[in-house]
């Protein structure tokens, strides 16, 4: 016989199984959209930050130098020219011959006697970098902030000088102010006077007029 108290404990205990019971019930029934919702925190969200491509570093470029300036001023001048000179020898060219380097540089001296490109030599090797599309790789890349190899770098100021002092033979590229290495094979070459091939590089210019372009130097 159970004793009133034990009555109560089981009444408890039944109270207990019971509401088990209906819950595992209620939870079976419930289909996949009628789920108690919960308490579900959000993370916060992601702020990401695209910033403008950064322009490179770029020298000093100068101006024309002019005929009623200083003598101090145009020679500061020249030398500036004769170092973007020498910086595209370097970047562009300075595994070639001194044929090939020559040729790379005469590109940059035609494109300034065109006008077209810039009127000082510095204009025409840095053309684009200010827009950050240039059109000589170097001068975007970031190549110009790496150290330069002695030798390389001094031969090439060097033929830069020689080049503007005219002590170098003139025009062998016909002209051109255009190239690319001879290992691509760029869209744009399709459309372009091919003129020369001289090491690794071929020359081309546009196809329409031949332009008389007068290069320092003598030919020889």
């Amino acid at each position: 016989m159970i004793s009133g108290r034990n009555r109560e404990r089981l009444g408890d205990l039944l109270a207990v199984i019971v509401t088990i019971i209906l819950a595992s019930v209620i939870v079976a029934l419930a289909g996949p959209g009628d789920a108690l919702p919960q308490a579900v925190t959000l993370p916060n969200p992601v702020r990401i930050d695209l910033d403008q491509p950064g322009l490179r570093h770029l020298p000093a470029l100068p101006a024309p130098i002019s005929p009623d300036g200083g003598a101090g001023d145009a020679l500061r001048k020249l030398a500036a020219e004769e170092h973007c000179l020498a910086d595209v020898i370097y970047f562009e060219a300075r595994g070639e011959s001194e044929a090939g380097q020559r040729a790379v540089a005469e590109v940059i001296l035609h494109r300034q006697a065109q006008g077209s490109h810039g009127h000082t030599i510095c204009d025409v090797a840095y053309e684009g970098a200010d827009r950050t599309f240039c059109q000589f790789t170097f001068a975007c890349d970031g190549s110009t902030e790496q150290p330069r190899l002695a030798e390389p770098w001094r031969a090439a100021q060097v033929l830069a000088a020689r080049l503007l002092a005219g002590e170098v033979p003139g025009d062998a590229t016909d002209g051109a102010t255009y190239y690319h290495a001879a290992s691509v094979h760029p869209g744009w070459a399709s459309k372009k006077l091919r003129v020369a091939e001289i090491g690794n590089h071929i020359f081309y210019r546009e196809p329409a007029t031949q332009t008389v372009v007068h290069i320092r130097g003598s030919l020889q």
